[in-house]
Parts: C-alpha cells; structure tokens; sequence
C-alpha cells in the first residue's frame, strides 16, 4: 500500500517526538536523597586483598539540621574501609553495608598510599578516568604512609565539610609553593608523555617523633621538611608539603617543601610565595621578602663539544616583608646587593635540585622537553628522541633576576636610637 505525503510527515514528526523522549537522559537518575555523596577516596595496599579503598562520605543529616533537621551532635561525615580486587569491586561492596548508593560525582581528592604507588599506580588510574562518575579535575596525592590512616586523623578545626577543606587546600598551595596541585587529567597526560617525569604532592600525618627538628632550616630559602615533619604544635594533625616523584607510574622519589618550591619555579607556575634569606651585610639575619614570578622562564638551547647547553632564566619579582638588621635595602643601591644575595641562593638551591634529579635517575621533573619540541622535525624523531639520556647529560645553567619592586609599608628604615 502506497503511503501517501501525510503519512510520511507523521513518521518524522513521531519519529522526532520519541527522539527527544529518548535522549532525555534521565533515565540513569537518582534522586539526591537516594545517594551517599563521597567527598574524598583513599586507595592503599590491601592485606588480603590487592586493594584497600577508603572513602569520606558526607553525613547529610548534619547539614540538614540548619533546616530544621536532627543533626545534633553528629559527625559532618564518616569514613569507612574495605577490601577488594579493584577499585568498582570495593565500590560495589560498599554498597552492601551504606544505606544510600555512594556516589563519585563529587569527589574532588583521591590519595594514594605510599606503598601502592612506589608498585605502580596505572591500573588503579585507569580504572578512575574511564568511569563517567570521575570527574578528571579533581586532585591526587600521595600519602607518607598509609592514606586510610591518613583520612582518619585528618580533622579540620576551622572547617565543618572536609569537601571545603581539600578545596582550600588548593588555594593555599598557590600562596606558599611548599606543595603543588596536580589534577587527575594533568597527572594522567605527564604519564603518557614519552619524555617528562610526572610529580604528586605529599601529604603526612604530624607527630612528635617524626618532626624534622634535627633538620637545618637556616640556611636561605630553606623549608627541609616533608609533609608530617614540620616543627609545630597544636592544629589539625595532617600536612601537606613536598612532592613525589614518579617513573613512569612508580614513585621514586620525594621532594621537601623548598625544593619543590623550586620546582615550581622551574617550571614556571610558582604563583607567590614569601622567601627568607640571610642579610648580606649582616649574616646573623635574616630578611623575608614576598614574591611572585614576573613571567614565564626564558629557556634557550645550543650545543658545545657534542652537549646539550641549557640556559634558563628566572625572573622574580615582589616586596620586602622583613628586615631583621634595620640596613636601609630601600635605598636603590643597597637594594641591588639584597636582591644579588636572593639570586645566589636560589641560583644554588636550583643547581642542587637538578643535581638530585641527575643522581637519583629521575629524569625531567621541569618540563624542559616541552621547550626543546620545537628543536624536532617530526613525531617520529620525537618519539625517538632519548630524552631522559639527554638530559642526564646535560649542562643546565639557571639564572635569576630579582627584582623588590615594592618595600612594603616603610620608605626608609630609620636607624635604631641608642641611648
């Protein structure tokens, strides 16, 4: 039977009409009081299991008590632990014993255990970025120790939802460049790199016998410490500081808080932090100075007898906060002998950190790679550029040009009256 122009319109408008029923995409829906929201996921070794998965779920009842709820006295949220061959496996199993679906979609912090990332962490990241609950910007760390351990002790004291915690955590890593902030598509691209080694924060629980106070924090620009080492009392026990260092997707090594700071400043993406050095006219002091880079690094490369030569300058720039000998450094001339005194010490501490690298095997943890890809011709050629031989062998020069543009609130220090 011969169909006629009307009946052929009528298919497409009810084959239109059920497309947009078809796409509306609700039918994989939950309702916002059906699901455990997790804020933060730990992954460690497991005893009897490859894996051990812990996650920090916030306790809605809490919040619900500003509106009349029943939260009392009631914890923001609960941690709870288990055991499982993957990470969708210990998913699953939680769900046998949380009364709601626990729910990915607002994770914004996984932690990996020291001890599964020194194995290799690849299998458990793929299993994350190819789930559509894991969101590729939220932030990775690793834990000194174990992370479940570390999610436990972790108790904010000037925040109620530990969501907000890890959050300002990021921000503040941006103000002291004693730790960076590596989300979960940055790290997952620095992997699959052919050339660059890829870097994790540290994070570390505080305790009195694992303080660093036997080490030396005089020297300038010096922060010797690991995340769980600072010299403090009182606060939240968890630290975050330094960074690890991977190959490929094995951890290596670690970072103290300063030499990342350094790295950071290699790299380009220190955004401010404050600096203490010694006073070159008054070594017994000290002089703090807050600053930021004033533009990215300049990175040039040129060749001598058969080796690779790489010229890199830095450029910092910001204001006095402290001088602790009253010399007058805002009078243009001495200024440039506190700024020279800045450039020789993290002209140093830069020499010792690519150094360390070299010594320890760890490749290119700057991102020089990505200044000499423009040297290539070809995928192929970099693709089979030995990158890592290249840059063990070569002669990294670092320059840098200070510049305290502002002295704070005072134009001139007076000298001190003595009686």
């Amino acid at each position: 039977m011969m169909q006629g122009p009307r009946s052929k319109y009528a298919i497409k408008i009810l084959a239109a009409l059920l497309m947009v029923f078809l796409c509306g995409g609700c039918f994989g829906g939950r309702e916002t009081d059906e699901v455990a929201l997790v804020i933060a996921v730990g992954l460690d070794k497991g005893k009897k299991e490859a894996l051990e998965m812990t996650v920090v779920i916030a306790n809605p009842q809490v919040f619900a008590a500003g509106e009349g709820g029943g939260g009392g006295n009631m914890e923001p949220f609960f941690i709870t632990s288990v055991e499982g061959p993957t990470i969708w496996e210990c998913y699953t199993l939680m769900n046998t014993y949380v009364t709601r679906e626990i729910s990915f979609h607002h994770t914004n912090a996984y932690f990996i255990g020291e001890e599964l990332a020194r194995d290799g962490i690849k299998p458990y990241l793929l299993g994350l970025i190819r789930h559509r609950e894991v969101r590729r910007d939220s932030y990775m760390y690793i834990a000194n120790g174990r992370v479940k351990d570390f999610l436990t002790e972790n108790k904010p004291i000037l925040e109620i939802f530990p969501g907000k915690v890890f959050h300002l955590i990021r921000i503040l890593s941006q103000r002291t460049g004693f730790y960076s902030t590596v989300d979960m598509h940055q790290f997952y691209l620095t992997l699959n790199n052919l050339h660059s080694s890829p870097t994790l924060p540290l994070v570390g629980i505080n305790t009195p016998e694992g303080q660093g106070t036997d080490k030396d924090a005089s020297e300038s620009l010096r922060a010797p410490y690991l995340a769980g080492e600072v010299p403090r009392e009182g606060g939240n026990k968890v630290e975050f500081a330094g960074a690890a260092i991977f190959n490929n997707d094995k951890m290596v090594g670690r970072l103290t808080a300063d030499e990342n700071r350094t790295m950071m400043i290699l790299q380009g993406c220190l955004t401010a932090s404050n600096f203490s050095f010694s006073d070159p006219e008054h070594p017994d002091k000290m002089i703090a100075v807050a600053l930021n880079q004033a533009k990215q690094p300049e990175v040039k490369f040129r060749v001598e007898n058969n080796r690779l030569i790489i010229d890199q300058t830095i450029f910092l720039e910001g204001e006095f906060f402290s001088i602790q000998s009253g010399e007058n450094y805002e009078d243009p001339d001495k200024k440039l002998v506190a700024q020279r005194a800045l450039e020789r010490a993290q002209e140093s501490l830069a020499r010792k950190l690519i150094q360390k690298t070299k010594d320890n095997n760890w490749g290119d943890i700057f991102n020089y790679d990505t200044h000499y890809r423009n040297k290539v011709s070809t995928w192929e050629e970099w693709e089979k550029l030995p990158w890592k031989e290249i840059y063990m062998q070569a002669d990294i020069r670092v320059k840098v040009k200070a510049n305290f543009r502002r002295t704070g609130l005072l134009r001139y220090t007076e000298p001190m009256i003595r009686e």
